[in-house]
């Protein structure tokens, strides 16, 4: 869709970024990798949409609800404006999360912390598209058979969940990241319903979309930047035996 078109300029942005200055952070080991997918397995923000795309499914009332928000438009008033809309809140999805990766580069130069972070939402954008040519599914208003999952869905979430990890390294009172954090997830959400709205996907897929860029985006994130649960080094715990019992021993590898 047109939003690679600004997957294409982050890309643009996150190189030219990396002409002055090239600095790298050491690949992530296959432990850490084990432990950052575990983490974006298991985050609510990853297992809570799925859960309610399989919810929808075994339930059969994709269809209804889909006909339900294409005839009520109860938020955008039109297919056309949805479409509209969608388009719009992505690109502001992805335009925060570009602007807060620079804010927050800390330690890391800014250019890594791009880098990585446009290789998250394209690492999104390719397990989309594979999924979709393997699913099949024709959107509500049968245009094609790209509907499961949504990439505007998936591309909006990764954004989110990239600027919510950014927003975590600035700082700021708990109110304040608070408040950012609920309206980067709330882009994220219109973004996804107006989607359904415009009849380009039905509920399911944009819960499965959802799911799949958190998952992918807190992952690369997480196992290329030694952030989230990789954070503070890897936590080894050991069980020592002892003659008159045992002793728990926790190794933290820097």
């Amino acid at each position: 869709g047109r939003w690679l078109a600004c997957l294409g300029l982050l890309m643009a942005s996150a190189w030219l970024q990396g002409c002055s200055s090239r600095p790298s952070l050491p690949g992530p080991s296959t432990a850490e990798m084990k432990r950052a997918a575990l983490a974006a397995a298991t985050d609510p923000n990853t297992w809570l949409p799925a859960l309610g795309a399989g919810l929808i499914l075994a339930t059969d009332r994709d269809q209804a609800w889909s006909d339900w928000a294409r005839r009520e438009q109860p938020v955008f008033g039109s297919a056309a404006a949805a479409r509209r809309a969608s388009d719009a809140l992505l690109y502001t999805s992805l335009g925060t999360a570009l602007v807060s990766s620079l804010w927050a580069a800390g330690d890391v130069a800014g250019s890594t912390r791009l880098a990585v972070q446009v290789g998250a939402v394209a690492a999104t954008a390719t397990a989309t598209q594979v999924i979709k040519v393997g699913v099949g599914r024709s959107r509500p208003d049968d245009s094609d058979t790209l509907s499961f999952p949504s990439g505007h869905a998936s591309a909006a979430f990764a954004g989110a969940t990239l600027t919510r990890r950014n927003l975590a390294r600035l700082g700021l009172r708990p109110t304040t990241r608070a408040l950012l954090d609920a309206g980067a997830v709330s882009l994220a959400t219109a973004t996804a319903w107006a989607r359904v709205e415009a009849g380009a996907h039905y509920p399911s897929d944009v819960l499965a979309g959802a799911a799949l860029g958190n998952f992918v985006a807190a992952f690369v994130n997480d196992a290329f930047l030694r952030e989230g649960v990789l954070a503070g080094g890897v936590t080894r715990v050991d069980v020592l035996p002892l003659s008159d019992g045992a002793v728990l021993q926790l190794t933290q590898h820097f």
